[in-house]
């Protein structure tokens, strides 16, 4: 089955989950994988009430994450709806959690297969975040992808490498189905 190059977000119901397990987790998660470029991983996630992740460990893809719909307490910071945040490949995860539950889209920029602490290189690098509501141009890097709130980033639409996500955090869209507008979030990368 195809993944998804565009969703409707505003009914979370009607997709296609399928639940998996989180290692190092109490419990998994529910996730709809998307269309992405070859090498990568993207989702829809759902984290149930009572998530939480405490084992160390990590990845060695960079992640970016949008938080939809609840909240997500990542190592100290706590992130709500129309928040991005990107965590650097390497970077060690000892607390995570959910409380009451969140929705997010996640972009992984290689396999998301969560490493024990030891495997993991040594990094440096921090969490960077920033609140998309209300924003304007150019917004974070990840080292795999631009962000920005409208065109700024932008030369054309319906390029394979263009995400676009609606202002108010109702539609996603990837490739010639992800067409831009002035409030839009835009994500270009591969």
């Amino acid at each position: 089955m195809p993944r998804p190059t565009e969703l409707d977000l505003t009914d979370l119901d009607a997709q296609a989950w399928r639940s998996v397990p989180m290692p190092g987790s109490n419990g998994g998660i529910e996730l709809v994988p998307l269309a992405a470029p070859e090498g990568h991983f993207s989702i829809l996630g759902r984290f149930p009430a009572g998530f939480e992740r405490l084992t160390p460990g990590g990845y060695h893809a960079s992640e970016e994450v949008l938080v939809l719909d609840g909240e997500l307490l990542l190592e100290g910071g706590t992130y709500r709806r129309g928040d991005l945040v990107v965590v650097p490949a390497e970077y060690l995860r000892t607390d995570m959690r959910s409380p009451q539950g969140c929705v997010v889209l996640a972009w992984f920029a290689g396999p998301a297969d969560f490493l024990a602490a030891e495997d993991l290189e040594a990094c440096t690098d921090v969490i960077t975040s920033v609140q998309v509501d209300g924003a304007s141009g150019a917004l974070v890097g990840s080292g795999v992808a631009e962000w920005s709130v409208g065109e700024a980033l932008v030369a054309g639409g319906g390029s394979p490498t263009l995400e676009v996500v609606a202002a108010d955090l109702s539609r996603w869209a990837r490739g010639q189905a992800a067409v831009p507008s002035d409030d839009a979030l835009v994500r270009r990368g591969p």
